[in-house]
This record gives C-alpha cells, structure tokens and sequence, in this order.
C-alpha cells in the first residue's frame, strides 16, 4: 500500500474541521477553579413592577455577617442563608461559567425554596467582571414577596419585577 501526501492532507483537513470548530472562541469556558472562593452577598434587592409597592431590600433583612456563596473548584456552590431573627439554612448547587457569564442551578426542589426565601431563583444567569471578583445580574422574576415579608407585602403572591444580584469575592482557593 502506497502513500498518498493528497489523501493524508485530505484526511488532516477533515479531522480539523470535524474537531476544531466545536469551541466557542468568543466565548471560551472559565475553569470553576478560576471562581472558586467565597463571595459575599453586595446587593440583593427585587424591585416590583407595580410602582405603588415598595422595593424589597433582601440585603437589609439579612445577617451581615452570616450569608455568602462558596464556589467550589468542582463547579459546586454553597449558599448560605440567614434573615435576621431566623435560623440559617444552606442551599446546595452546581454551577458552570463562560468567560462572561455563569448559572448556578440549585440541586433539589428543597434548594430551590430555600433560595426563594431571600427571592432567588432556582436558576440564576449572573454576569463575571473581567477581574473574576464580582459576580452580578438583573433578572427579570415574579417572586412571592408575601413570603418573604407577610407583615409588609401581605397578599402579594406573585409580583413581577426585577431582581438585582451582586456579589463579589472575599476569599479564594476553597476545596471541593
């Protein structure tokens, strides 16, 4: 059998195109261990649609010093939870980035509304600063704001508005 310099470019040519137009190159991943570390919460605020109702500051309802999200180099995150006067709960979820964005998607149902006790959804699009050191976004919700506050939004079960998340990193190099 004879070699062919015409069929073993050919072949080249098609190994290259079959494989090497699979990336993203505008927007190549972000390895989780470039994330990883804990963040803490510098805005979390809905504001509703309905201008007759009052925004909900989640961050002033919160335990300054009890509440962030741990990143973890394996693409899980750890957000812990505490409101002022109320026990701490922890949500447990995974997480994936690009070079500008990231989703955290909470594991269980159970996860799921524990992040709703501080008005977050269950699947969260937040945007990466060039730095890596603050993650944020405005999410368009409609979020139970009874359930949050029953005294101050009493009958408010279902409001659209407009969530604004940010957090930024305090430390890094956490496990996981």
């Amino acid at each position: 059998m004879s070699f062919c310099p015409r069929c073993a470019l050919l072949a080249l040519v098609f190994f290259l195109l079959a494989f090497g137009t699979g990336c993203d190159t505008s927007n190549p991943s972000t390895p989780s261990e470039d994330l990883a570390g804990v963040y803490e919460f510098a805005e979390l605020r809905f504001d509703p649609t309905a201008q007759a109702i009052a925004d909900a500051d989640v961050l002033a309802s919160m335990d300054p010093n009890r509440n962030d999200v741990e990143l973890f180099g394996s693409g899980r995150a750890l957000i812990r939870i505490k409101l002022l006067d109320q026990p701490s709960d922890l949500a447990d979820a995974d997480f994936t980035a690009t070079s500008s964005t990231m989703r955290i998607v909470a594991r269980t149902q159970d996860d799921e509304a524990r992040l709703a006790q501080i008005l977050l959804p269950g699947v969260m699009n937040l945007n990466i600063s060039q730095d890596n050191q603050t993650l944020s976004a405005q999410i368009a919700a409609t979020v139970n704001l009874q359930a949050f506050d029953p005294v101050a939004y009493a009958g408010l079960t279902a409001q659209p508005g407009t969530l604004h998340i940010s957090i930024t990193r305090e430390a890094t190099g956490t496990g996981g």
